[in-house]
C-alpha cells in the first residue's frame, strides 16, 4: 500500500493513508474530528483503542519520538496498520 508522508494537522480531519510519527499521531487523536482509534490485527480485524490511554502512552515524556507509524484515516477514525512491523 502507498502511504503519504503526513505534513500537519489541519482544521478538517484528513482522509487517506499516512506515515506519521508518534507526536503527529497524538495530535491527530486529539483532533476534534477524530471519532476513534483502532488497530488492525491480522486474521481478527480492527480492535478499538481507548483514545485517552493511547494519548498518555504517546506522551513525549514516556519515550522518544517513534517514526514511520502507518495509519489509515477514514470517516473520522484512525486505524493503525501493521502495528507488529514496528519491532523489526
Amino acid at each position: 500500500m502507498q502511504y503519504d508522508v503526513f505534513k500537519e494537522v489541519l482544521p478538517v480531519f484528513p482522509m487517506g493513508r499516512y506515515l506519521v510519527n508518534s507526536f503527529q499521531l497524538r495530535n491527530l487523536i486529539q483532533h476534534e474530528g477524530c471519532k476513534g482509534v483502532a488497530t488492525r490485527i491480522l486474521h481478527v480485524g480492527t480492535i478499538l483503542l481507548d483514545k485517552e490511554d493511547l494519548c498518555a502512552r504517546l506522551a513525549s515524556d514516556c519515550h522518544p519520538r517513534l517514526d514511520d507509524i502507518k495509519i489509515t484515516c477514514l470517516d473520522g477514525e484512525i486505524i493503525i496498520d501493521n502495528p507488529d512491523l514496528g519491532c523489526q
